[in-house]
């Protein structure tokens, strides 16, 4: 059983290669990563002055990257610290994470022949639909977060990786890394219930990592499934549901053709829009860009209601 770290003081990360990361333009690291770590708390998720940070607890020991754009690169520098062995494979990595090698023109085409979709296609040029690192992130980036607020959540979630995982740094910037299935299968349960889960929810999370941990539960294979399939299988997971197995689909494997059900402030924003339900079909398998462009006009409006997507929030009435 692991046990629960304490503040310490951060451990340097050597710097290591440094790499160009070819990138089809447009294309917007930070709205993208916004996506990923949903707010700025995030502990593992860092955007850092446009570039983004990660740690790694790799098989060779503590391992990150630093990516920022670099346009006369026409793509991404990625630098890698500490025990990162071969380069590929965290090339690849990179590229899965961030979305990087999904075709988004069909999506782009759809919505900008829908009058009341298109300034909000327009506004998400470039942006990417990625995904979480692993199983059990994406476990533990959704069981935290049902019936709560997003802040609460992500509060949640940061409360546990600080407790059970110890921070590195890459060049200037403090990272955590993601605690592994093992270690949050094994945590005390009172560390859990300390970060703000429910008995209920940290059985949840502990019973799914460990299945993870021990083979029972086998993203390869959860990843070979179709869309519909897999959700039926990620809602056989004792404290999952029909919204947390759509999210799991969108933000764990990456399938766009799923819009979260029941979740509340999508909803709201696509009740705003005439016909809204009509247009999330309309959409068919890439309505889930419809819900990340929702998140991020949602949680980067500023106070005069705007958002930094550059589009005003649809009025009830208006296109």
């Amino acid at each position: 059983m692991p046990i629960p770290r304490t503040p310490s003081a951060s451990r340097s990360l050597r710097q290591g290669t440094r790499v160009r990361v070819p990138v089809a333009a447009p294309f917007r690291l930070e709205l993208t990563v916004r996506l990923l770590q949903r707010l700025p708390a995030h502990p593992v998720e860092v955007l850092d002055g446009g570039r983004y940070v990660r740690a790694f607890l790799g098989p060779r020991g503590p391992a990150g990257w630093i990516a920022r754009t670099r346009p006369e690169a026409d793509g991404l520098e990625l630098e890698l610290f500490g025990a990162v062995g071969e380069v590929a494979p965290w090339v690849s990595l990179l590229r899965r994470t961030l979305g990087l090698d999904v075709e988004l023109a069909p999506f782009f085409r759809r919505a900008a022949a829908i009058p009341a979709l298109a300034p909000l296609a327009r506004a998400m040029a470039g942006v990417r639909p990625p995904r979480f690192l692993a199983l059990h992130e994406a476990l533990a980036s959704v069981i935290p977060f049902q019936q709560v607020s997003l802040a609460a959540g992500v509060a949640a979630l940061r409360r546990i990786v600080l407790a059970l995982s110890a921070p590195v740094r890459l060049d200037d910037v403090e990272a955590w890394p993601f605690p592994s299935a093992a270690d949050l299968a094994g945590a005390p349960v009172a560390v859990l219930r300390a970060a703000g889960l429910s008995g209920a929810k940290a059985r949840a999370l502990q019973g799914a990592c460990r299945a993870i941990h021990d083979g029972a539960l086998d993203g390869e294979a959860l990843e070979a499934m179709p869309t519909v399939a897999l959700v039926a299988r990620l809602r056989e997971i004792p404290g999952i549901g029909p919204w947390s197995a759509a999210l799991l689909a969108l933000r764990g494997f990456g399938r766009l053709d799923v819009f979260p059900p029941g979740d509340v402030a999508a909803a709201r924003l696509l009740g705003r829009i005439p016909r809204g339900p009509e247009l999330e079909a309309q959409l068919g398998p890439w309505r889930g860009m419809l819900y990340y462009a929702f998140f991020l006009q949602r949680t980067m409006s500023t106070p005069a209601g705007r958002s930094d997507l550059g589009v005003a929030p649809p009025e009830p009435g208006r296109p």
